[in-house]
């Protein structure tokens, strides 16, 4: 799977940010951010974000 070098990284997980390196890609595998994680009891705030990296399914963008 090959990622864009200029893609926008500060939305992503460290994990997937490192990868869109060459020679990085395998860590795309490490990245666990894949829902957003919500605040306990916040009403819908989001403590922690998914990741936006394309890699993730949720994410895919349909052509």
């Amino acid at each position: 799977m090959t990622y864009s070098t200029t893609a926008d990284t500060s939305t992503m997980s460290a994990e997937c940010a490192v990868a869109q390196r060459p020679e990085h890609e395998g860590l795309h595998r490490g990245c666990r951010l894949t829902e957003d994680i919500p605040l306990p009891g916040g009403a819908g705030i989001v403590l922690v974000p998914r990741c936006t990296c394309p890699c993730h399914p949720r994410n895919k963008v349909k052509a």
